[in-house]
């Protein structure tokens, strides 16, 4: 009798210990927005080499990937991208950001905090907290705030357009602030 009781006891404590929360942490609030809870696979300390007719054309480092089953993808620890020139295989351009995402049906990658993008070629630094790009149609977009160093000039704004295709032209937005560089 006392041993049915305790079974009892201990069913009742384990049925009502589990919650029905309603409310969600930012991390699965993350996920669900990916398309599905979990990531179809998660992979550590990544180094990826894209290359095309054996010439690197960029290299992507990552602390942590995951790849959801809709196809799209997550970097929450960082995101480290550096292009290659075709024509002599040097540093072209480095981007890092804290975060990434990458949309699969819109072939959108977005990258966010503290986002640093060096193009060597140009002598040109964007500084921002988001960066949109297209993977198709090369488009690069943001409506936050811009900061864009170059040899001889800053300038502060909100709002950047540009293409990878067409990389000398590029519009920021609403500037609000310019300084000459000695």
């Amino acid at each position: 009798m006392i041993k049915k009781i305790l079974i009892l006891a201990l069913a009742s404590v384990a049925v009502f210990s589990c919650s029905t929360k309603k409310t969600r942490t930012k991390k699965e609030a993350k996920q669900i927005a990916m398309g599905t809870d979990v990531p179809d696979f998660t992979a550590y300390n990544i180094e990826t080499l894209h290359s095309e007719d054996a010439i690197p054309k960029n290299r992507m480092k990552a602390k942590v990937q995951m790849r959801y089953k809709n196809g799209n993808e997550r970097y929450p620890n960082g995101i480290d991208i550096i292009t290659f020139s075709k024509e002599d295989g040097t540093e072209e351009s480095h981007l890092v950001a804290d975060s990434a995402i990458y949309t699969a049906d819109s072939t959108l990658y977005t990258v966010y905090g503290n986002v640093v993008l060096d193009d060597y070629k140009k002598g040109q630094k964007l500084e921002t907290d988001t960066l949109h790009f297209n993977k198709e149609s090369g488009d690069i977009f943001t409506e936050a705030k811009v900061k864009m160093t170059t040899e001889s000039e800053i300038i502060y704004g909100r709002g950047l357009k540009a293409n990878q295709n067409n990389p000398e032209e590029y519009e920021i937005s609403d500037i609000d602030g310019y300084a000459d560089v000695d």
